[in-house]
């Protein structure tokens, strides 16, 4: 029996591939019937995975005013790393959108394929490397991508606000923090001598500087303080849901 057939292949490159949001929906939903029949090893995964997502202006309200945001066949990493990198890192400012990771221990039956391990199997990376020019769009695929984001597809119904890891924050640019320095330091702005060497005595901190993923206690801190407010706004808009 051929365990890895050339429409398991063509599945796992085009969810790779990626996709508009009725494309997704649909490649999922091949991939998922395509690796129905793999064993049990490509389909589970018990440790932790990480998700990054881009919720619009108030999405983290909305998650936590409502409890949960409806999940479905989606992507995720157990490599932290990853997630954290993964669309240009955290969301540039001004673009409306919020920065998150979400982190789930899979629930059992969630898995539909642990690309990863997939990987790892040479049967299937020579079966890929036979198949290749037979597969749509390898090379935006399969070809691009390989194992390198670490990746568990899962299927799962929901996220709550407690399965947020971590979330996107800006500080000032490393330069701004030059300049404040200066003022505190001089009571004036620095000269071009002055501002070289407070670079340089503070360049240690220059990664502190800019879009930054906030640490797991500071994020639970900034949803502690939003938290009463969320609720009360997602009390008020099953209110008037009701009421129409």
């Amino acid at each position: 029996m051929n365990m890895f057939p050339l429409t398991l292949l063509q599945a796992v490159s085009d969810w790779q591939r990626g996709g508009n949001a009725t494309q997704n929906k649909r490649r999922g939903q091949k991939l998922k019937g395509e690796c129905e029949s793999l064993p049990e090893k490509y389909r589970t995964w018990s440790h932790c995975c990480f998700r990054q997502v881009g919720l619009p202006k108030g999405g983290v309200w909305n998650l936590i005013g409502e409890g949960r945001l409806p999940e479905k066949i989606s992507s995720w990493t157990f490599d932290l790393d990853v997630a954290k990198a993964l669309k240009g890192g955290v969301p540039p400012e001004g673009q409306g959108y919020q920065g998150i990771i979400l982190c789930v221990s899979p629930p059992f039956g969630s898995v539909v394929v642990n690309l990863d391990e997939l990987y790892k199997d040479s049967d299937f990376t020579l079966a890929l490397e036979q198949h290749k020019g037979n597969i749509t769009g390898y090379h935006d695929g399969s070809g691009r991508y390989g194992s390198n984001q670490r990746e568990i597809v899962l299927e799962v119904a929901s996220v709550a606000p407690q399965d947020i890891y971590s979330m996107g924050g800006h500080s000032s640019p490393f330069d701004v923090f030059v300049d404040k320095a200066a003022m505190l330091t001089y009571g004036r702005p620095a000269t071009p001598d002055e501002r070289e060497a407070l670079m340089l005595k503070v360049e240690h901190v220059r990664s502190e500087a800019g879009p930054k993923w906030l640490s797991p206690q500071a994020t639970q801190r900034v949803l502690m303080n939003i938290k009463p407010h969320a609720e009360q706004l997602g009390k008020i808009k099953r209110l008037q849901d009701a009421a129409k």
